[in-house]
């Protein structure tokens, strides 16, 4: 029996790890996907006892033409895809006019323009196969303005409206789409985003975060709050 396949990017660390061990322990062969090979390596060391295929490969979303090369990785380990998670991503602190252009236009290319052109590339053969799902990690940062913090909230709200739309284009199809927000998560979000919240108080593992949003995709639940805020 073939075992199903999932792709996960940003997987080295936080959300994108704890899905990556979640999975394998569901039965899923994985492809990892980020920048950091070392965690990457070490990662994918810590799941052979669990699963022995488990595939690596380093790349950055923010580059043109990444989600192609996404693509065509996933399409030389299996000819079909179960599951992709896209959960790279990163944060900004800090005022609008005071944040450099190039960091801006990586967020776009991260959070918006792959995560919009990994949906469009994965999602035909899906729909197709009358089977697959589509798990895109947002933000509670996503349901309201967030003043220093404008451009991510702005793009976590984009990844749950296009989530919510396309769910509904497919829905007769039996592919799934889910949005996972996660309120505060106990990772290292913050600091590669230059800031510490005020108040900790409530904040969830990613492991957490993680089980809910599996439990939410086998009731084929499609907008995913997840924690306090």
């Amino acid at each position: 029996m073939t075992r199903p396949f999932a792709v996960i990017t940003g997987a080295s660390r936080g959300i994108g790890a704890a899905y990556a061990k979640a999975l394998a322990a569901r039965g899923y062969d994985l492809l990892l996907i980020a920048r950091d090979r070392t965690r990457l390596e070490s990662l994918a060391s810590s799941l052979t006892k669990i699963t022995p295929a488990i595939f690596i490969e380093t790349l950055d979303l923010a580059e043109s033409g990444a989600a192609h090369r996404l693509y065509a990785m996933a399409r030389t380990h299996r000819p079909a895809v179960d599951l992709v998670i896209n959960n790279a991503g990163f944060g900004l602190f800090g005022a609008l006019t005071e944040t450099p252009l190039p960091r801006i236009h990586a967020m776009l290319q991260v959070q918006v323009t792959a995560v919009a052109e990994i949906m469009r590339l994965f999602l035909p053969g899906m729909v197709e196969r009358r089977s697959g799902a589509i798990i895109n990690v947002s933000s509670v940062a996503g349901t309201f303005s967030l003043p220093y913090c404008a451009e991510y909230a702005a793009t976590k709200a984009f990844v749950i409206r296009l989530t919510e739309a396309v769910a509904e284009e497919v829905r007769s199809s039996g592919v799934r789409l889910q949005v996972c927000c996660p309120a505060t998560t106990e990772t290292d979000f913050h600091v590669t985003a230059g800031f510490t919240p005020k108040h900790r108080l409530g904040s969830q593992s990613a492991e957490e975060v993680v089980a809910a949003s599996l439990r939410a995709l086998d009731r084929g639940r499609v907008v995913v709050p997840t924690g306090k805020v």
